[in-house]
């Protein structure tokens, strides 16, 4: 057997926005940027759970400083301690009088009980990957469209189901924490595909795990992926695994993969995921992950320096779509995948 790898352009969109007619700025203007108007705060989660908040961190030191803003970096971990630190980490910047922030939620919940949108409705605050569900005080989103996320993973594994020439399969679902709002939107996403083949016995969930809650888990960490894939394994027999795991994101995978493998799983089902980190390319190339989403995270951190820029200088920012009233644009972004033949 050998394995072929595919970069495939997909309808996965990047959701934030795109500038035209950029206004210039008088001098009084010019002098108020230098001073406090450029100060821009962006507060992310630390690479502890996920790596690639540390490559969007560096995308975003590398744009801001393009624009000229005077940017200070705030992270914190994914955990219940972390989040609280965040809420701090906003409450601190806003009163050093930091106008324009960009913000990953670590739990969304958190910063919409803390209030300090609410209460400082001249701090701009654009989301940076992950959406604040619930508060009208977001000014704008930059990130990728999730729900298309989640059907490009599950139309992958359809296309293996139809292409296998098998009646039924069997699959299981692992899905992320609900502090991040994205991960309900993959599940959804992924299930408008899935659902109708799940309920006509087509796909079938030996361990029953179906609903969005049934499925989350506790956090994005590769030790959360591998306790998951290790409940599902429980409904096999000794040997056996699902013919497909839709895992989320490439923690999950590497998860799904430890925990297969010291089941004694040598070969691997089809599995999905997310972020194209260096861990799931090697483990494309090495035959063990089926496919992986990239989200052009460097056109990401562009499209949220672009908001901030637009934000700054009063500019108009053009969108076609608005998620809860919030605007936003698309892009295209592309997913790697391997093939035997």
């Amino acid at each position: 057997m050998r394995n072929r790898i595919f970069w495939l352009l997909a309808t996965i969109m990047m959701s934030g926005a795109i500038m035209t007619g950029l206004t210039s700025c008088s001098k009084s203007d010019d002098d108020n940027n230098n001073n406090n108007q450029k100060k821009v705060a962006v507060l992310l989660p630390d690479a502890s759970s996920l790596d690639r908040w540390a490559i969007d961190k560096s995308n975003l030191e590398s744009v801001m400083a393009e624009y000229g803003f005077k940017a200070s970096f705030y992270v914190a971990p994914e955990t219940a301690e972390g989040a609280a630190q965040q809420v701090e980490q906003l409450r601190n910047v806003i009163n050093d009088g930091v106008k324009y922030v960009v913000l990953t939620a670590i739990d969304y919940k958190k910063i919409n009980e803390s209030g300090l949108l609410e209460q400082h409705p001249d701090v701009k605050v654009v989301c940076h990957d992950r959406f604040i569900l619930d508060n009208p005080h977001i000014a704008y989103i930059s990130s990728a469209d999730t729900k298309e996320v989640g059907r490009t993973q599950a139309l992958f594994l359809l296309n293996h189901f139809h292409s296998s020439g098998k009646a039924s399969m069997t699959i299981e679902i692992l899905e992320g924490p609900e502090t991040d709002v994205n991960a309900k939107d993959y599940y959804e996403g992924a299930m408008e595909l899935l659902k109708k083949y799940i309920d006509n016995g087509k796909l079938i969930v030996k361990s029953g795990k179906k609903e969005y809650n049934q499925v989350k888990a506790d956090s994005w960490t590769v030790a959360d992926g591998k306790k998951a894939m290790q409940d599902r394994l429980a409904s096999y027999g000794a040997g056996e695994c699902p013919d497909m795991v839709l895992a989320a994101v490439d923690n999950q995978a590497q998860g799904v993969i430890e925990a297969l493998e010291e089941a004694g799983i040598t070969n691997m089902p089809v599995i999905t995921g997310q972020d194209n980190t260096e861990m799931a390319q090697t483990n494309i190339k090495n035959g063990k992950q089926t496919m992986t989403i990239d989200k052009s995270l460097k056109d990401m951190a562009y499209n949220t320096a672009m908001i901030i820029n637009s934000l700054i200088s009063n500019s108009p920012v053009h969108a076609s779509q608005t998620v809860s009233n919030i605007p936003g644009n698309f892009r295209v972004a592309a997913f790697f995948y391997q093939e035997s033949s």
